[in-house]
């Protein structure tokens, strides 16, 4: 393999995700850029040295007070169960902000023995935010499904409730249409036929 003269380090630091390597028990090893950044944000100064740690501990009392399982990373950390993802959210000083937490069990070469985990924390504000704009659409969209029953003689409709309405009601009852009354042509002609005369211009033609 060529060498493309950027190390591993220049590469984990460029990362917009927030991440920290910990040890088998617990302990942070190291942070990328992002997770100062990030710890800042919400209100940590940047000088914090955030070696040495527990984040199993800060994960555990996160997750205790917002009722989530406090011991969720333990079969990272043994490698049970290799990945754990979950999202949450945290309010840091001018908004609330919305996580995708992942963590990922790092073996050795010989892929059984646990050499610890990687904690990757990803911004999704925005995509939460869009989200929640497009199911606050969905819920203010009511739309008619399935057979209407109709009075064949006055055209009322039967709602749910075995209430006959009118058209206009029903629909807007069941919709965000809002009605303006208007006389068609035929009605012109049928109920004022000594007003049918101005039907025939152009714009009735």
């Amino acid at each position: 393999m060529l060498n493309s003269g950027i190390s591993f380090h220049e590469i984990i630091h460029s990362l917009r995700q927030a991440i920290a390597v910990v040890n088998p028990k617990g302990y942070i090893l190291s942070v990328n850029h992002a997770w100062v950044q990030i710890s800042s944000e919400g209100g940590i100064p940047e000088s914090f040295n955030w070696t040495g740690i527990n984040f199993t501990q800060i994960f555990a009392a996160l997750s205790e007070a917002d009722g989530r399982c406090p011991n969720a990373l333990d079969p990272v950390l043994n490698g049970t169960s290799p990945l754990f993802r979950t999202e949450f959210q945290s309010r840091f000083e001018r908004s609330l902000k919305w996580f995708l937490f992942e963590a990922s069990t790092v073996y050795y070469e010989d892929t059984h023995t646990v050499k610890g985990m990687v904690v990757c924390l990803t911004d999704i504000t925005k995509s939460k935010m869009l989200e929640h704009e497009l199911t606050e659409a969905l819920t203010q969209i009511r739309t008619l499904r399935g057979l209407l029953p109709i009075c064949a003689v006055c055209k009322r409709i039967r709602d749910e409730d075995d209430i006959w309405n009118s058209v206009e009601s029903f629909l807007e009852k069941h919709t965000h249409a809002e009605f303006t009354h208007d006389i068609c042509p035929e009605c012109i002609r049928r109920l004022y036929p000594k007003y049918s005369s101005v039907l025939d211009g152009p714009s009735y033609s």
